[in-house]
């Protein structure tokens, strides 16, 4: 059971915005869990629909069309479904062209007649395969050339990220890339009810949406919040 009384809409301490509450995975999940999660009022959702996969250069996720369509089965509505694409890096790393991983990714969910809200570039390392060790400057340059290439496809998008992670792959938490880019970001305080960086980075000072748990009572999402 995920929670069972929650306000799915709240509203923020500024009143700027109201909160929806989200789930998101990697692992494939069943129409019957996603049934569950919209009718406990987790009504946003987040898929892994690439993933970095260093040892072929990076993949699709395959689970991600089943996923999607159980999703939508069970009642999610494609404007709240976001994908998440976790790129391939590392100079060890027989990583495809940005711009391919992304392309591979586009022509999945075109031929599984997806509709997706945004994409969530998710800048996180990975040791087990060597992700982002380029330096920290080396890697500032990675990251906006991923960021091109989002913007060559002219993708909504946004960036999946926390405070700790961005100070290990950039030196620093107060290096900026863009913070006009929305901001999905972990911060595990079990905290639901604001979208305030208590460690502000990147230059955002809030974010779009919030990893809040890693682990629901279920075991397949992470919990979150966004703003509507």
């Amino acid at each position: 059971m995920l929670c069972s009384t929650i306000l799915v809409l709240a509203v923020s301490a500024s009143s700027a915005y109201s909160l929806v509450h989200g789930v998101d995975n990697s692992a494939p999940v069943d129409n019957r869990t996603y049934s569950k999660a919209i009718g406990d009022g987790f009504t946003h959702l987040v898929i892994r629909g690439y993933e970095q996969a260093c040892s072929s250069g990076g993949q699709v996720d395959p689970n991600f069309p089943s996923s999607y369509h159980n999703a939508r089965a069970a009642g999610y509505n494609s404007t709240e479904i976001d994908v998440y694409w976790f790129p391939c890096t590392g100079t060890n790393n027989p990583c495809k062209f940005y711009s391919e991983q992304l392309a591979e990714l586009g022509a999945m969910l075109h031929a599984n007649q997806t509709e997706i809200g945004r994409i969530w570039l998710y800048i996180e390392n990975d040791p087990s395969c060597g992700t982002w060790d380029y330096g920290a400057d080396g890697n500032v340059h990675e990251a906006m050339a991923i960021i091109a290439a989002l913007r060559n496809e002219t993708y909504n998008f946004g960036i999946y990220s926390s405070p700790g992670e961005w100070e290990t792959i950039f030196g620093s938490q107060h290096v900026v890339l863009d913070s006009s880019i929305p901001l999905w970001f972990a911060t595990y305080d079990g905290d639901d009810s604001s979208l305030t960086l208590s460690s502000p980075f990147g230059g955002w000072r809030t974010g779009k949406g919030k990893q809040y748990r890693g682990r629901s009572a279920s075991g397949v999402f992470n919990l979150d919040i966004f703003a509507s």
